[in-house]
């Protein structure tokens, strides 16, 4: 057996590769290539072909460079530039990327702590684009829904109210959905109640944030069955309403959405609803995780949240 990084398998591998190209241009093109340079070329490949099987490596050597300068004298015409390839490969992968950004995958990268415990600044994301739908570009024809808006998804979102801020206009924010269309959303103290049915929350300790030490309540949130944990700011009994609480009814088509961090984050309490049309997708997975406040660069990664899932 030859070993890979022998000369005789790169020899073999590279006069394999040439066959592999040279014989379909021959086949296709050999109405319109001179009958002597037909027979020059078969020759050529007849030589190389039998050069394999004997397993000579400088006959391989010599064969492929004979079919090399063949194929570059009678079949340039008909085959494509190594420059044209290069080309065509790197145009195929922009376009194809542009189509797994448009309509499947989109990263995201959390840029404040509205969404502690669960996200931490510094956090990369993988949002889902295609789970609630697409719709084809210049249509309004949604696609490939695979499910629901549901209270507890995590969820990336453009501003919803760029119209009074348009400084804000098409920055994208990350929440989570408290209420759907038709929901009613209160507080009493530190609980959710949406519909009129509190939700019910079990203490956990304390959690202690790391870029600053501040020290919060947590809590395990049980939100009709979707559990994820969110935190209160310690001493603070009652969470803010901000100037949308109470919410008697959600509107159609939008969704009521806040921040883990519930006494650290502007959200649907501050500024009101998000357009379901607005939403770019579900966040599913942490891809990467760098801790810009650690001053020790070896320890700047965290490790433990890569490829960690998003409760």
């Amino acid at each position: 057996m030859l070993n890979i990084f022998s000369k005789e398998h790169k020899a073999r591998k590279k006069a394999n590769q040439l066959l592999k190209q040279v014989k379909p241009v021959l086949e296709k093109n050999r109405s319109n290539i001179s009958p002597d340079a037909v027979s020059i070329l078969e020759q050529k490949i007849d030589n190389l072909e039998r050069a394999l099987q004997t397993g000579n490596y400088e006959e391989i050597v010599r064969a492929t460079d004979d079919l090399d300068v063949a194929s570059s004298d009678y079949l340039s015409k008909y085959t494509k530039s190594k420059l044209r390839q290069n080309i065509e490969a790197l145009v195929f992968a922009v376009i194809l990327a542009l189509i797994i950004r448009t309509f499947i995958f989109q990263p995201f990268k959390i840029p404040s702590g509205s969404m502690i415990p669960n996200l931490l600044v510094g956090d990369h994301l993988l949002v889902n684009k295609f789970v609630y739908g697409t719709k084809i570009p210049f249509t309004d024809i949604e696609v490939f829904p695979l499910e629901k808006i549901t209270r507890g998804d995590v969820i990336v979102f453009t501003y919803p109210n760029s119209e009074r801020d348009p400084s804000k206009s098409g920055i994208y924010y990350i929440k989570r959905v408290i209420g759907l269309p038709g929901d009613s959303v209160e507080i009493a103290g530190r609980n959710l109640v949406i519909n009129g049915e509190t939700i019910p929350l079990e203490y956990i300790g304390t959690y202690t944030e790391e870029r600053n030490g501040q020290k919060f309540d947590e809590y395990r949130e049980d939100l009709f069955g979707e559990e994820h944990t969110v935190i209160y700011r310690q001493g603070k009994e009652n969470t803010s309403k901000g100037n949308i609480l109470p919410v008697s009814t959600v509107p159609d088509g939008t969704v009521f959405v806040m921040g883990d961090n519930r006494d650290n984050s502007q959200d649907s309490r501050f500024w009101g609803f998000v357009p379901i049309d607005n939403i770019a997708g579900k966040a599913f997975i942490i891809h990467w995780s760098w801790d810009f406040a650690n001053p020790d660069i070896l320890n700047k990664v965290r490790w433990d949240r890569i490829l960690s899932g998003i409760d």
